[in-house]
């Protein structure tokens, strides 16, 4: 059955809905570890060296790291729905802890997991082409689902 409804719907358009939700988490986790740890390399790092204020880094370090434990749960639920493969595994758990490879690792993992789905999204909106149209198909009154 594919998910095409719902924030599952939005972050992973058509999709299986037992891989959708683990890659739905996944990239949400991958956002936030990623976008944390920009933060830290670029405030609360200087911070602690240039300003001689080590709270940012230390609280932010620490958030980190049980953040990032989180997005290691999201990771291996998504490798163990999609059967990943060990490099691909690797490449996923060292994207938490790289500043900005997240981003770039989330951006191709989702690309490949899609396009194996057969639901290749838009660039510009991240929603799929095919599973936009059904969506406008199923909407316009009388109509009839195409076969």
């Amino acid at each position: 059955m594919r998910n095409t409804g719902g924030l599952y719907g939005r972050l992973a358009p058509g999709v299986p809905r037992r891989v959708a939700g683990a890659l739905a988490r996944y990239r949400i986790m991958a956002f936030v570890v990623g976008a944390m740890l920009l933060f830290l390399c670029a405030v609360a790092i200087p911070l602690q060296y240039a300003a001689g204020e080590p709270t940012v880094a230390n609280v932010g370090f620490t958030v980190h790291g049980v953040i990032y434990i989180v997005y290691l749960l999201s990771v291996a639920d998504l490798a163990r729905r999609t059967r990943l493969r060990l490099l691909e595994l690797v490449g996923l758990v060292c994207a938490g802890f790289l500043p900005g490879l997240a981003f770039y690792v989330e951006h191709r993992m989702s690309r490949r997991l899609l396009a194996a789905a057969g639901a290749e999204p838009d660039d510009a909106t991240g929603v799929s082409s095919r599973a936009s149209a059904a969506s406008r198909r199923a909407a316009q009154p009388g109509s009839s689902p195409r076969r």
